[in-house]
């Protein structure tokens, strides 16, 4: 009687610690069941018409070039290339994006909101620190657009796209400044998917089309951290009378290799807990507070696992079990030019740099 008094109650304790996991996990093990079962059910986004990337250093870029790559050279003379970013609290990917696509580039357009995509208040990065990118101040465009607190019924994705219906409403109005025969050519991607100057120069010389999209070496805290070949979002459009920014596929053609995404590559650890309480996918906190703190989210860092202790999203089980255990790079080669230049400054960034700063940046 005695035993199954204590198997009893032995039962619904480890029932009730059960269902208590589960309520306080319920998030993380949704995931864990959705990403390990995704190759299954679900196919990779994105397009599928790769253009292989043809380009090494000192290569000229002419109409022998583009036909390698399937295209002809532009027939008109009058191109403007337009770098359109969302910004956020970015300031060194900024900054190394600028220097980078500076000499590609005729004009950047960046807007920033003093809210998170969640409605969170934050502060103006770019335009507290806009003397930090004077040499750029003649080309850059800027436009603040005021946040809010969520309002019942809308979420994070609707003010992320919010945001980027700003940046078309931007681009509309300073289309009609340029010579009617010009064409624009605008770049579509976030701050941290930043295209390499040549592939840049590339798309300026050859008509590759109506819109194109970047494949981008996807790196996650910094370039010490490869995932693969897996970043697309990033885009380049020649601007029509229907255009619009977009941050999703707009076509079916993609060039391989064509720059970088530094995912989560921040200097300190407070702007980690700032990109993950006010993205459009905070709600990957879940209510787990564990997740925001610092020594959690160092020791992730330098272990190049996922901040959020997910899955990753993966369409197949080779490429799940390979972004599961990430092995750390031991080389610098082939990154942007103005990062290498100045290794000491940004060396968060680079391999075995993995240790961040724990005070807020320019306090």
């Amino acid at each position: 009687m005695r035993s199954r008094l204590f198997f009893f109650a032995f039962a619904l304790l480890f029932t009730f610690v059960l269902v208590y996991l589960v309520s306080q996990n319920h998030y993380q093990i949704k995931n864990a069941l959705s990403s390990a079962t995704r190759p299954i059910w679900d196919k990779a986004e994105g397009p599928k018409n790769l253009v292989k990337h043809y380009y090494s250093e000192g290569l000229d870029i002419n109409d022998q070039v583009c036909q390698l790559h399937g295209w002809r050279e532009r027939k008109s003379g009058k191109v403007k290339v337009l770098d359109a970013i969302l910004f956020s609290t970015e300031l060194d990917l900024l900054e190394i994006r600028l220097n980078e696509l500076n000499p590609v580039v005729d004009r950047f357009y960046i807007i920033e909101s003093n809210a998170t995509f969640t409605g969170l208040p934050k502060e103006t990065s770019f335009a507290l620190h806009r003397e930090r990118f004077a040499k750029f101040d003649k080309k850059i465009s800027y436009r603040l657009v005021p946040g809010y607190p969520l309002e019942a019924g809308h979420g994070p994705f609707e003010q992320e796209a919010g945001m980027r219906d700003q940046m078309t409403t931007l681009l509309r109005s300073h289309m009609t400044e340029f010579h009617p025969e010009t064409e624009s050519v605008v770049i579509m991607s976030d701050v941290d998917e930043i295209p390499a100057a040549h592939t840049i120069e590339l798309l300026r010389t050859c008509d590759f089309g109506q819109s194109i999209h970047l494949q981008l070496r996807n790196y996650l805290y910094s370039f010490e951290w490869l995932v693969g070949l897996t970043s697309w979002r990033a885009s380049a459009h020649v601007w029509g009378p229907d255009s619009f920014y977009r941050h999703a596929q707009s076509s079916e053609t993609v060039l391989s290799d064509a720059g970088w995404h530094c995912s989560y590559c921040f200097r300190t650890l407070p702007e980690y807990i700032t990109k993950m309480q006010g993205f459009s996918h905070a709600d990957r906190i879940a209510g787990r507070i564990d997740l925001l703190e610092p020594k959690r989210i160092q020791d992730t860092i330098c272990k190049g696992k996922d901040i959020f202790g997910m899955l990753p999203e993966a369409y197949n089980y080779l490429d799940l079990f390979s972004q599961m255990s990430l092995e750390p790079l031991t080389t610098a080669v082939g990154l942007p030019l103005f990062l290498i230049e100045n290794a000491e400054r940004f060396k968060f960034l680079l391999p075995g740099g993995c240790q961040r700063e724990s005070i807020p940046p320019h306090s």
